[in-house]
């Protein structure tokens, strides 16, 4: 054998076994990850970035699996771990404004119009869930994603009629967030 490194067959390592992923944990996330896309989706709005938050949270879900599984409510862990990579994301992208770089032109503005509404319910979430995450959460999982009271209950481990009564809530200060929002706007003008 004609061996230019001078290593000879006996001397070069076995390749490394891959590690396997746990069935289990395989299975729960292809069970769930449409699910948890749409919600990286619906907070971030770029597909491109709700992917990467979810790659991230996926791999925190995977490294704390036995962790997840002892929890008495393995679906709540994994979407609490969901919801911190979605603000990291955030927080990343806050850190690196500053150093991206400015287009050389200016791009078609029109699709500005299109997303104003967007961005005024987005602010409307924002401000509520500084001040009530859980009906913030409750109201954007069955209003805009369309989940059911028994699977919002389930996710953060309350009632169905906490469920339904933070999502209640929930969407009467949004109400009251974007009527505000609307009188600033048209204070600005």
């Amino acid at each position: 054998m004609n061996d230019p490194f001078g290593q000879g067959p006996d001397l070069i390592e076995p390749d490394p076994e891959r590690a396997r992923l746990d069935v289990s944990f395989d299975a729960f996330f292809r069970q769930h990850k449409d699910r948890f896309f749409r919600i990286a989706l619906r907070r971030l709005v770029d597909p491109r970035d709700a992917d990467e938050a979810l790659s991230d949270a996926a791999l925190v879900m995977y490294r704390k699996w036995e962790r997840i599984l002892a929890h008495a409510n393995p679906m709540a862990m994994a979407m609490r771990i969901l919801d911190n990579k979605i603000t990291d994301f955030y927080r990343a992208r806050a850190r690196h404004a500053g150093r991206e770089l400015r287009l050389a032109e200016r791009p078609d503005a029109s699709y500005l119009i299109e997303l104003r509404d967007q961005d005024r319910l987005d602010r409307a979430l924002e401000a509520l869930r500084k001040i009530s995450p859980q009906q913030a959460y409750c109201w954007e999982m069955h209003k805009l994603l369309g989940e059911s009271y028994e699977d919002i209950a389930r996710d953060l481990d309350i009632s169905y009629g906490a469920a339904k009564t933070a999502a209640s809530r929930g969407h009467k200060k949004l109400k009251a967030f974007l009527a505000e929002l609307l009188e600033t706007e048209k204070g600005d003008r």
